[in-house]
């Protein structure tokens, strides 16, 4: 009976040696999309208002129901699911990750901002990932390279903000939208809302 030659192969520590490598693999891929600059928005001129102008105020049940009915229609069809929720002091972002191969709940909240061009800015204040210590700029950074985010909202993940930019919504539509008061403490949030005229 013949004997096989050469040394014995220690198939344990070449398992714990792929498994290192597909973890580093991994991490190198994420890092890099979390990481990977967000593709930039255009510019757009701020809503003058007009006497075809009118005002509306909302409370916060009112605009997370708003918020609520687009996401559900802009998400339709897709497997990728988000939330944003405007509770008593803070603007929420909550939705799933991938670390590690691994999904991950998260929820960032935000303060809200009103901008003088009628846009709202959103500065990201916390972060939540279950037990785990992630970054919020890597977070949102993930999210902007692999989530289905409307055009006109703009993430920057450096500067850990979001900037939902109305004037841009409102270029294409029959309605113009522009954000005249933010009042988290209170739950008011007063919105201008323009017809536009044939009238120069």
């Amino acid at each position: 009976m013949k004997k096989v030659s050469g040394k014995n192969i220690n198939w344990w520590k070449w398992a714990f040696f792929c498994l290192v490598a597909v973890i580093i693999v991994s991490c190198g891929v994420v890092l890099n999309k979390a990481t990977a600059p967000a593709p930039e928005t255009e510019v757009t001129k701020p809503i003058k208002p007009s006497d075809s102008s009118v005002t509306v105020e909302l409370n916060r049940k009112q605009v997370n129901a708003l918020a609520a009915n687009y996401l559900n229609e802009f998400l339709k069809g897709q497997k990728v699911r988000y939330d944003f929720i405007v509770g008593d002091k803070y603007a929420t972002l909550t939705g799933n990750t991938k670390f590690l191969g691994a999904s991950v709940r998260f929820a960032i909240n935000f303060i809200p901002e009103r901008l003088s061009d009628g846009n709202v800015l959103l500065r990201a204040k916390g972060l939540s990932v279950g037990q785990l210590n992630i970054p919020i700029k890597f977070v949102m950074g993930y999210i902007a390279k692999n989530y289905d985010i409307p055009k006109w909202v703009k993430i920057n993940p450096q500067k850990k903000t979001v900037l939902l930019d109305l004037n841009r919504y409102s270029k294409h539509r029959s309605l113009k939208y522009s954000a005249q008061e933010i009042n988290m403490k209170e739950g008011q949030f007063k919105f201008l809302i323009t017809v536009p005229t044939n009238n120069k």
